[in-house]
């Protein structure tokens, strides 16, 4: 094998990102039989595909790869592509789904090596597997969750943290942050996820909850990673507390392909690009293309508006 995997991966999310208008031209005799012609296109894409060949193991597995691409194994190239830095402070506006919370630990773990997670929806136990790489601390606010989730050692004041409780997420979450804060490498908090906190409280309060942790992560330099719901889940115009994020990754399915954009970044065009393959049927990636609708934010200019 004469490229790593992950070298690998970057090249099957280039190559799926390649320009849709390029012009097919004929195969030559050296390319291999079981590769049909029809994925052959100009000089660029002509490159792509060597470079996909080079970084076989077995004959094939590239080609598979660009087939059913591993999100996980992508989601490093993606976030590379979109430049996100260790304190920026993301949201990642997806559907409460078992697809984008792979999705959402798959995006985290390629953000950050050192971090904090406050999960209202998996237990302890699964977040930690699906982030081996990362080893986070891990505040469980899970229904039947028997401790603050391991962010001190037992003290006076230690106590159960619930969903429906915000001051004992607050005192939790500000400890996380400092041990981040203190640590060796300083590292990324992610909050798994906002369509839980907001069923136990209002939007006011939590946004206020917002504001105040997102302060702290500010003040000692640590990043951030929080799943919100898309836009079209709270009035269909903003998605909630974008205000206090740097700008917003959102992700959707369309068409058989999972897609994302990036909204509100500095020099990033807000362009759909695709981060891997769907599980859905023909038949329901068919639904999906007729059904969606846009989920950007049209000016009076008809230009699209992002978050502040």
């Amino acid at each position: 094998m004469s490229t790593r995997s992950f070298d690998r991966a970057t090249i099957v999310y280039e190559y799926l990102n390649r320009s849709d208008d390029l012009t097919v031209s004929a195969t030559s005799d050296e390319r291999s039989s079981w590769v049909d012609s029809s994925v052959y296109a100009d000089d660029y894409a002509d490159s792509l595909i060597k470079r996909l060949l080079d970084a076989e193991s077995h004959p094939g597995d590239a080609f598979e790869a660009v087939l059913q691409p591993s999100p996980e194994a992508i989601a490093p190239a993606f976030i590379a592509d979109t430049g996100v830095q260790p304190d920026d402070v993301v949201g990642f506006a997806a559907p409460n789904s078992q697809l984008f919370d792979d999705l959402f630990y798959a995006v985290y773990a390629a953000m950050t090596e050192n971090g904090a997670v406050l999960t209202t929806k998996y237990p302890r136990h699964e977040v930690r597997s699906q982030l081996s790489t990362v080893d986070p601390t891990v505040i469980d606010a899970t229904p039947g969750a028997e401790t603050d989730g391991g962010v001190d050692v037992a003290t006076p004041e230690s106590r159960p943290v619930r969903c429906g409780d915000l001051t004992s997420l607050g005192v939790a979450a500000e400890r996380a942050t400092t041990r981040l804060a203190t640590g060796d490498r300083t590292g990324t908090f992610a909050i798994a996820t906002l369509t839980q906190l907001l069923a136990h409280h209002d939007s006011t309060a939590l946004d206020r909850f917002l504001h105040e942790l997102v302060g702290q992560w500010r003040n000692q330099g640590v990043g951030g990673l929080i799943h919100l719901p898309p836009a079209s889940d709270i009035d269909g115009s903003s998605w909630f507390g974008s205000a206090h994020f740097d700008y917003v990754i959102e992700m959707r399915t369309d068409d058989g392909q999972i897609e994302a954009r990036v909204c509100g970044k500095r020099d990033v065009a807000p362009t759909w690009q695709v981060v891997g393959s769907s599980p859905c049927s023909d038949s329901e990636a068919s639904a999906q293309a007729v059904d969606r609708q846009p989920s950007g934010i049209v000016d009076e200019d008809g230009g699209e508006s992002t978050p502040e």
